[in-house]
């Protein structure tokens, strides 16, 4: 254990916030899947460091506004002098000018990003200035970061604990479930395959019947014959990434069928610690086959849950990344080589930022909270893309009394569900959406 103090800055994310009055403007866009962090970061840090200060930015920007938050950590830094800052990234709640600030303290600040295999370029990349050391669970992303000078440590995605099994009684409630969104790229005509090939799959998640609790996930997974993963992210034609559910399941002692991803074969011996399949013709297959031999099932899930436990728990993960970043302080000392040049941020990426402050501003200004919160979100918007016509429209209203601003909020949700319509039936279109991605790929490295 490290005699240090190390702040946590997070987002505590869980499935109720969905309701909260200001959350529920801003949560189906711009807030992340609920993830345990007191697991899987919070725990594991106090296995490591003698003092860790958890900030829920998240919650606290809900109750005193998102600069009040940046005025709060740099002042918790100044009173606590902490070695560490972990940043576990998500928006744009965080500005550059606290990571500065921050540093200046002599605080060295590390940030934690997800789903690099398609964030990277429109988002990871342009925090990477400020920061003193960048995490990232992807593997494709290590020589994009290392271009720009970042110093990066690559681990795996978020796990959890090591689940105790009675291997000897293996109790199996599920022939085969599937604990995730419905809306996520083309799982669900990966799921529609199945059912009509005879298989009944038991659905969990978002679209299916709702959120079911951490332990219940867990529960579900210990007595699945067979659980089920896809490794697309929200998009189908976008890279396939390495899941945190590849982990979790093989740590709470379930068969893992999943979804091949590159670098799979790193983590897990295929077919002798989990089963990977390339299309809906082979996962149907190996579904039949592993229902027939159960034997041969639970000796792979075996295996599965002893490599998990021995190599893949949070704690390790965290002690490892830790580990390193100590490691390579002693030996090159404080300091980045980033290239600040390459840095301009484009307009496509400030429009995002814009957007993220203008739901702030909008769910602020709707719920008729203090003037000063939702106006400093607006002009934050105004101050990523000056020309954000929703932003201009809402500042606008907030000029006019309170009685005769519902009409008018109304008036934009519709043309904005008008807009949101459009642009879902074009989306149906692969060939533009892959377009559009391409030109924002081009603008992004030109």
């Amino acid at each position: 254990m490290m005699n240090e103090t190390i702040i946590l800055l997070t987002y505590y994310y869980r499935p109720e916030l969905g309701n909260h009055r200001l959350l529920k403007y801003v949560g189906k866009d711009h807030l992340g899947a609920y993830l345990p962090w007191d697991m899987y970061l919070y725990k594991p840090l106090r296995e490591a460091f003698s003092k860790v200060i958890l900030y829920d930015y998240l919650e606290r920007r809900t109750e005193i506004g998102v600069k009040a938050v940046n005025e709060e950590i740099i002042a918790l830094v100044r009173r606590e002098h902490p070695k560490y800052v972990l940043w576990t990234s998500w928006q744009y709640d965080i500005f550059e000018s606290t990571f500065a600030a921050i540093r200046q303290e002599g605080t060295v600040v590390v940030g934690w990003f997800f789903d690099d295999e398609w964030r990277f370029d429109d988002y990871s990349r342009w925090r990477i200035p400020y920061l003193d050391y960048c995490v990232t669970n992807a593997v494709s992303a290590v020589p994009k970061y290392k271009a720009l000078g970042a110093r990066v440590i690559q681990t795996i995605p978020n796990t959890g604990i090591a689940i105790n099994r009675d291997w000897s009684h293996t109790e199996e409630t599920y022939n085969v479930s599937f604990v995730g969104g419905r809306n996520c790229a083309d799982r669900e005509q990966y799921l529609s395959r199945l059912s009509r090939s005879g298989i009944k799959v038991d659905l969990f998640g978002q679209g299916w019947g709702g959120y079911v609790s951490f332990d219940r996930m867990l529960n579900i997974f210990q007595t699945s014959k067979i659980n089920l993963n896809f490794s697309k992210p929200a998009i189908s034609f976008l890279p396939k990434q390495l899941k945190g559910r590849l982990f979790q399941v093989c740590l709470a002692g379930g068969f893992m069928l999943t979804e091949y991803a590159p670098g799979t074969e790193n983590y897990f011996a295929i077919d002798k610690e989990i089963v990977c399949f390339e299309n809906a013709e082979e996962m149907i297959a190996k579904v039949k086959y592993y229902l027939r031999y159960d034997e041969e099932r639970r000796a792979i899930a075996r295996a599965g849950w002893e490599r998990a436990t021995r190599e893949y728990t949070s704690s390790r993960m965290v002690a490892e990344v830790f580990t390193q970043i100590e490691q390579d302080i002693t030996a090159k000392g404080r300091g980045n080589s980033y290239r600040f040049k390459e840095f301009k941020m484009p307009l496509l990426i400030r429009r995002m930022a814009s957007r993220y402050h203008f739901e702030w501003g909008r769910a602020l200004l709707e719920e008729n909270c203090e003037k000063r919160l939702w106006q400093e979100e607006l002009a934050l918007s105004l101050s990523y893309t000056a020309t954000h016509l929703s932003t201009w429209y809402y500042k606008a209203v907030g000029f006019l009394p309170s009685p005769l601003r519902p009409p008018l909020f109304k008036l934009y949700g519709v043309v904005e569900r008008f807009l949101i319509g459009l642009r879902d039936r074009l989306g149906t279109f692969i060939w533009l959406r892959k377009i559009k991605t391409n030109v924002v790929n081009k603008v992004l490295h030109a």
